[in-house]
């Protein structure tokens, strides 16, 4: 792919996640009226609602930075689907919840997206330190995920304030329920949370796993491609990322970097790419 053409990607990308924060914005705008009957769910939608604006508008000014560039060849389709919970007229504040936390996880991986080409695109923290399509994707990725976990933390409270209002009460015969302390939310709550820790980090792979080398790079001299491991550099593990940063970055130019690496399943094998 020519740089031309991953600079239209990503420009088509920035497009795309305008029109979803668009999306989002105006979805907001007609849900809070029908969370009216509960406060903090009110607030909360409302600063869901500035926080889809300000957004909004740090795509609008990175596009515009970005507008001598070739513009997108074919205008931004949506990228969102419209969600319709089920019972969403009976119980608008649980469902309005559910709705803007479907479209929050759209909203995520669509920046993660954008940040894989963005670094591809050179338009990253390594050539600014702010402000870039890179910048934007991390901080928009960071404040959706608080917001999702904000909606994590208050659903199974706002179930049971509308159970509440039917006059359901609790029929669990757990020791706490059974004396009338209801325990139901936080049982879910920590329910959440385990699941979301037995999972494990997204980041949880072994080393550094090599994507296809650059043509004529150190990496494919050394015999480097796709689907290899890099377990250590210099005989130390790899612990993190940083680990291969520093490795390169403290070597000097005609160096060799020395590097462990899993070729083809189980094999194992050292190799050394010479600093460029």
């Amino acid at each position: 792919m020519t740089n031309s053409q991953n600079s239209n990607r990503l420009q088509t990308k920035l497009a795309q996640m305008k029109t979803l924060e668009v999306a989002i914005e105006q979805r907001l705008k007609e849900l809070i009226p029908k969370v009216s009957e509960h406060a903090e769910v009110t607030a909360l939608l409302t600063s869901f609602q500035t926080l889809s604006k300000d957004q909004r508008q740090a795509i609008e000014t990175r596009l515009n930075a970005l507008s001598d560039n070739e513009p997108p060849s074919s205008k931004p389709t949506a990228i969102y689907a419209a969600v319709d919970p089920p019972y969403g007229e009976e119980y608008p504040v649980s469902s309005s919840l559910q709705e803007i936390y479907t479209l929050y996880n759209q909203a995520v991986i669509g920046y993660a997206m954008l940040g894989s080409l963005s670094t591809r695109s050179l338009d990253s923290w390594v050539v600014a330190d702010e402000g870039t399509s890179a910048h934007l994707a991390r901080k928009h990725i960071k404040n959706y995920v608080g917001a999702i976990q904000e909606i994590s933390r208050l659903i199974n409270d706002i179930v049971l304030w509308e159970l509440d209002h039917e006059g359901l009460e609790c029929q669990c015969i757990c020791p706490s329920c059974g004396v009338g302390v209801c325990v139901c939310s936080v049982a879910w709550k920590d329910i959440l949370s385990n699941a979301w820790a037995e999972a494990g980090s997204i980041a949880n792979y072994e080393g550094i796993p090599v994507q296809q080398p650059k043509q004529g790079s150190a990496a494919t001299q050394a015999g480097l491609v796709r689907g290899d491991i890099i377990l250590a550099v210099e005989g130390n593990k790899i612990e993190k990322i940083g680990d291969m940063q520093s490795a390169v970055r403290s070597s000097e130019p005609g160096e060799e970097i020395r590097l462990t690496i899993r070729h083809d399943s189980d094999e194992l094998k050292d190799i050394a790419i010479v600093h460029p």
